[in-house]
This record gives structure tokens, sequence and C-alpha cells, in this order.
């Protein structure tokens, strides 16, 4: 049964690494692509990317591996992939996964949901940075992992135009019904918007909902813990390798 794992932003295929491959070992079968212009995708020039390339990134690896009832993970800026995504490949969608993840409505970007302050907090870095082009990684508290220092000189700027770009459906509001979806709150980030999406999503009485006692960086700080979830998730709605 496939697995597609969508890292966060400013990160890779690497913070994906040992999760996937401690699912593979369990029989799914997993991708967790690099998307494009981070990581060792890097090449590409930020000023070319954008959210919508990342999700036909996503959307193309489901049409092209021609992938079938899938499990869709993102974490962090992967929710606002995998939400594009899945609604492009709605039909190949079995279920939906959000790891202390963005979760955009129609019309909205990144930044519509982080805030005006932490919009323009990013948007100064990008000027910064390279003219307003990228958005090198803010601190972010991180657990005390071994591989921590190591992270750091893996994270790569973010193209703003991830940020910036706002979703927008490809479906009419009367075709957006959604697969069953579960959200995963890191309750020790604390004040992070995650928090008020977990809310939102609680709220709303047709998610399913659990929580991690673990800082943002989950995925890379407890990997088995991380694909203890996701099976446990799979296992429940009947998507089993």
């Amino acid at each position: 049964m496939p697995i597609v794992l969508v890292h966060g932003a400013w990160s890779g295929a690497w913070s994906f690494r040992d999760c996937a491959r401690d699912l593979r070992a369990r029989g799914y079968d997993v991708y967790a692509p690099t998307l494009t212009g981070l990581a060792e995708r890097n090449h590409i020039a930020p000023e070319h990317v954008t959210l919508e390339s990342h999700i036909r990134d996503i959307a193309g690896l489901m049409e092209y591996e021609d992938l079938e009832n899938v499990l869709i993970v993102g974490h962090s800026y992967g929710g606002m992939v995998i939400t594009g995504a899945a609604d492009r490949q709605i039909g190949r969608i079995a279920g939906m996964i959000y790891l202390d993840a963005f979760l955009p409505q129609s019309n909205q970007s990144l930044w519509d949901i982080a805030g005006p302050e932490a919009s323009q907090a990013q948007w100064q870095s990008a000027q910064d940075n390279d003219g307003g082009k990228s958005v090198p990684r803010p601190f972010i508290p991180t657990q005390n992992a071994p591989e921590a220092e190591k992270w750091i000189n893996m994270f790569t700027p973010h193209p703003v135009g991830c940020m910036s770009e706002k979703f927008v459906s490809v479906r009419t509001p009367e075709q957006r019904d959604w697969p069953r979806r579960h959200y995963v709150l890191c309750t020790r980030y604390k004040g992070s918007i995650f928090h008020v999406i977990a809310q939102q999503v609680r709220a709303a009485g047709d998610w399913e909902y659990s929580e991690f006692d673990a800082l943002h960086d989950v995925v890379r700080s407890h990997p088995q813990m991380t694909a203890d979830r996701i099976d446990e998730i799979a296992r429940s709605w009947g998507i089993v390798q």
C-alpha cells in the first residue's frame, strides 16, 4: 500500500529518511521525494519555484507512478502541498495525515494562515537574504537529538513563492469532499500556529485527532514514533500493506 511522505519547509527527503526506512521495513511502499528547489534539488533557482511547483511535484508523482489508495502525509509546510496534490488527484487518495501541519482553504496562502506578523518577518528575512527570492530558516526549537547540529547545515532557504502563493482548488465547492483526515499536534511546540489549526480541526467534527508530546521536528527527532503513528492510523483505516 503506497504512502507518500511530504516534508516541510527548508528540508528535503532526508527529513523523512529514517521514518521512511521504518515504514518500508513494515512492508509499505513508501515515496518520500524532495520538493523542487530544496536540498539536493536546490540547483533550481528559488524565483522559479512556487507552491504550485510543489503541488505538481506530488500530484505528478502519484500520476506517473500510477499510485492508487494512497495514504498521503504532510509535515508542517507539507500540509499546504498535500492539500493541493490531493485536490488534483482526489481519486487516488485513501487518507490524509497532517503532522503539525498547515491546512489551507481554497484561496489561502501559508502567509494568510500564519498571520501578518510572521509573514512580514519572513518577507523581510527574504529581502535581507537574496533580495526577496528565498526565506532562510528561522530559529525553531528542536529536540536534543544527536543529529540536531547536523540538521542545521542541511536546511536550505525556502522559495518565497511557496509562502506567498495561494492554494486554489481545482474542484468546485460542491465537489470538495475529502477522504479520511487525521491531524497530529506536537504539543511541546508552544504558541505555534498549529495549536490554532488543531483547535479548528477538533471543532470541525469530521477529523480524527491525536497528539505527540514532542517539538515540531518530530519526523526527524522521533522517526520510529512517527512511523508507529502512521502505521496505527493506516491500520485503523484499513489501509494496510
